[in-house]
């Protein structure tokens, strides 16, 4: 099966500003409510993974989350919620982002495109078979997670990958790959469109912040549709 960049989709929600503030506000909910179900399908896959963090951390392993953009921040996100959430020493869950933390606030142009930086930057923490490695990717085509997950598998550390496109790159190279799906839906919703934009080639995927950036600026185009806000939900509440 050919790999379908359900993050390129068109959206189901045009001409937003002909709709009044409440039917804008049921949209949002409406694809809210789709979250759950996408989550719910990928529970075996997460209880894979969870099942193998335990018994590593039980051996002093950590979890390492590592992202790009927008990817890369909900990643740290949830590492920060650690420490105050569940009482637990703040270097037992980390999250790094391509470009480093001030990647956080403000975009750092093809940080992302780094194949061999991921690993690189894992490696500042005496990284080890112990680990864990999970690569956040909406796209799943950012090369800086790719590498990591790719490089940190071959030494033998638990990878996984949370992704909102199945057979993506970056499923290929993780031990547990996590996909959550939220697709354009035909009418009789049975069946998923493979719409994918104008980016027919794939050229400019996976380049948040680098190249696709720079095309997105220079068409003054919408980088994403609705509906990948919508996934991202997804990612954060996997």
């Amino acid at each position: 099966m050919a790999f379908v960049k359900i993050s390129e989709q068109s959206s189901l929600y045009n001409d937003l500003e002909k709709k009044s503030v409440h039917e804008i506000l049921e949209d949002i909910n409406t694809e809210d409510h789709k979250v759950a179900d996408a989550v719910k399908l990928a529970i075996p896959q997460i209880e894979k993974l969870v099942t193998g963090i335990v018994k590593r951390m039980k051996k002093g392993g950590r979890i390492f989350y590592i992202g790009a953009g927008t990817s890369g921040r909900l990643g740290v996100l949830d590492a920060s919620e650690i420490p105050p959430t569940f009482g637990m020493d703040p270097g037992w869950v980390i999250g790094l982002i391509a470009g480093g933390d001030i990647a956080l606030r403000n975009p750092v142009e093809n940080a992302e495109d780094d194949t061999a930086q991921g690993w690189k930057d894992l490696e500042k923490y005496n990284i080890n078979e112990k680990d864990t490695v999970i690569g956040i990717a909406a796209s799943g085509t950012t090369p800086y997670v790719i590498g990591a997950l790719k490089e940190a598998r071959q030494r033998g550390l638990l990878t996984a990958a949370i992704t909102s496109n199945s057979d993506a790159p970056v499923s290929e190279v993780a031990e547990i790959p996590i996909a959550y799906e939220i697709r354009y839906r035909t009418k009789d919703d049975l069946q998923h469109d493979h719409y994918v934009g104008d980016d027919s080639d794939g050229s400019r995927e996976g380049q948040q912040d680098g190249e696709h950036a720079a095309h997105q600026r220079e068409t003054r185009g919408p980088r994403h549709s609705h509906g990948v806000g919508r996934t991202r939900l997804a990612l954060r509440r996997g």
